[in-house]
């Protein structure tokens, strides 16, 4: 699973779950968040990962949560298991892809500098 989906996954549940201990439906919430039913929709959708930041702040601002993010290397144990699957792969293209995650599990994950320039603007 993606970082991106485990992360999409994570949110939503705690979302549903903080929806359910306040009884509240898509239509509470949507009025709290100032946003269409639809738009709950997509941010309750594990597997729907568009999403902004400022969409998720106002959904946790909307049911008093604080939200924290983080970036940390992979651990020794999950580089080794990459490492391992790197060592035995023989398919140039799945070669390039695990050499490319352990890179980023080591160093951490890049910003491409076309991304940073489009989001500074």
């Amino acid at each position: 699973m993606s970082a991106a989906l485990q992360l999409k996954k994570s949110l939503a549940t705690a979302i549903r779950h903080e929806m359910a201990a306040d009884h509240m439906n898509i239509s509470t919430f949507a009025k709290r968040t100032n946003t269409a039913r639809n738009s709950v929709r997509r941010i309750l959708d594990a597997k729907n990962t568009s999403i902004t930041l400022r969409t998720i702040a106002k959904a946790a601002e909307a049911l008093n949560l604080e939200i924290t993010l983080s970036v940390k290397k992979l651990s020794p144990a999950k580089l080794g298991k990459i490492a391992d699957q790197y060592a035995a792969a023989s398919d140039r293209n799945e070669v390039r892809r695990l050499e490319d995650k352990f890179i980023e599990g080591f160093y951490g994950k890049s910003i491409r500098q076309t991304h940073a320039k489009s989001s500074a603007g």
